[in-house]
């Protein structure tokens, strides 16, 4: 039987690209291309021809990934305008997976250096459930708190006792309205979990530690510094070209009260240090 990619193509566009309201609703969807998403399939981009004489079992189907209109465009340029569909099938991923343990001395052909980049992809790439709690500092629960994924352009709103569920995908960006923390999704773990508390608002920027600094009044606690072997970098677009193709050793956080002394006003809101393998 063959994989029916059209209904999943077709439909895509359909899916809800808007904020969804609290009652499940669709807002702000805008206009609806007409148009089908970028395809891709182990790695390999398909056109409109190809797509009609692929065929593709489910039970080939490793993982389906679905990348809406801006953040796919985002990562596969203007190409992937209206979305993008991005398959691995269970034998890439299997080869891939049998890449990891490879020294890194090793050279690789370019076959394997094609699976390894699917490997590295679906890591970065594949979809990671975040939940926890957002409270006030005495710890009572805040319902209806809308939590936002800021890179997919998503959100979720929190329960009768404060709880929040919400996806992401790696260096993704979680933070609830009205709240001065930020989470950023750096491990691999396809679980995690972060609690969020709420504090009064600064009433004096004579009392903040970050007054002394008006540079940085344009930027929000999810500006991390990123430090990538050494190297200082603000912009987190910039931060994700330079470790695409690069294996992490090591990852530490720094929150703001250390970042601050170590890295001036850049680390104001935290300094995200990474160390790849050399």
């Amino acid at each position: 039987m063959k994989f029916l990619l059209f209904f999943t193509l077709f439909s895509l566009p359909l899916m809800a690209q808007g904020d969804k309201t609290q009652k499940g609703g669709i807002k702000d969807i805008g206009r609806i291309p007409n148009e089908p998403p970028l395809c891709i399939i182990d790695g390999k981009k398909l056109s409109r021809w190809s797509l009609k004489t692929k065929k593709l079992q489910p039970d080939e189907i490793a993982e389906i990934l679905l990348f809406f209109r801006e953040e796919a465009k985002n990562i596969f340029g203007n190409s992937a305008k209206y979305g993008a569909l991005y398959i691995i099938t269970k034998e890439a991923l299997s080869k891939a997976q049998a890449l990891i343990d490879i020294p890194a001395e090793r050279k690789l052909n370019r076959r394997e250096r094609h699976y390894r980049e699917i490997g590295e992809f679906y890591q970065t790439y594949r979809l990671i459930v975040v939940s926890g709690k957002v409270t006030d500092k005495e710890g009572n629960p805040l319902a209806n708190i809308k939590v936002r994924n800021n890179d997919r352009g998503t959100r979720t709103f929190t329960d009768s006792i404060g709880n929040y569920t919400i996806e992401a995908r790696r260096w993704n960006a979680i933070q609830p309205e009205n709240i001065e923390d930020c989470y950023l999704v750096v491990k691999e773990a396809k679980e995690q979990s972060h609690n969020f508390v709420q504090h009064p608002p600064i009433e004096s920027r004579n009392s903040d530690p970050r007054a002394s600094t008006p540079s940085i009044s344009l930027k929000t606690p999810c500006d991390k510094l990123f430090v990538l072997d050494g190297l200082p970098i603000e912009k987190k677009e910039e931060f994700l070209k330079k470790i695409r193709r690069k294996k992490i050793d090591e990852i530490i956080e720094i929150d703001e009260q250390s970042g601050v002394p170590l890295y001036g006003a850049k680390g104001v809101y935290g300094v995200i240090i990474v160390n790849t393998k050399k």
